[in-house]
């Protein structure tokens, strides 16, 4: 996020945000900001596929107790859970069109059904993607 940016209304998290926010990663207090933003006035969202990610990946990280803990957090936090019955058929579309990986499909597909921005990271799967709105946090993997 640039200096002075704005904070959309409505903000998609794509899985590698999170992880680096809670696994305090470069780029952490960025992605706060947006964390922030949803805990007063901004909408908040996050693929079922993509919550799954975060789980499994933190889960190996630091274990499955903090994998839970975390889930938790996300849901106190406001950031609503959108599952896959309402995302699918855009997902597919994405991943047809693009050629990226699923879940990056399925974050892609969450943010085009609430119509909203897409915080990512430095993933390339986003760099020809022109039909939904995308913020990077970081623009180098951690």
């Amino acid at each position: 996020m640039t200096e002075g940016a704005a904070i959309p209304e409505t903000i998609v998290f794509d899985a590698e945000p999170l992880i680096a926010y809670f696994c305090n990663e470069p780029g952490s207090d960025t992605v706060e900001t947006y964390v922030e933003a949803i805990e007063g006035a901004a909408d908040g969202y996050i693929s079922a596929t993509n919550l799954a990610e975060i789980h499994y990946i933190v889960r190996a990280i630091d274990g499955e107790e903090r994998a839970d803990a975390v889930v938790d957090v996300l849901e106190e936090s406001g950031i609503r859970r959108v599952d896959s019955e309402q995302t699918w058929a855009p997902a597919a579309d994405f991943k047809f069109r693009y050629s990226l990986a699923l879940g990056d499909a399925f974050a892609l597909g969450t943010a085009a059904h609430v119509d909203g921005m897409l915080l990512v990271g430095a993933d390339d799967d986003y760099d020809d993607v022109t039909d939904v709105p995308i913020a990077r946090f970081r623009t180098e993997p951690a």
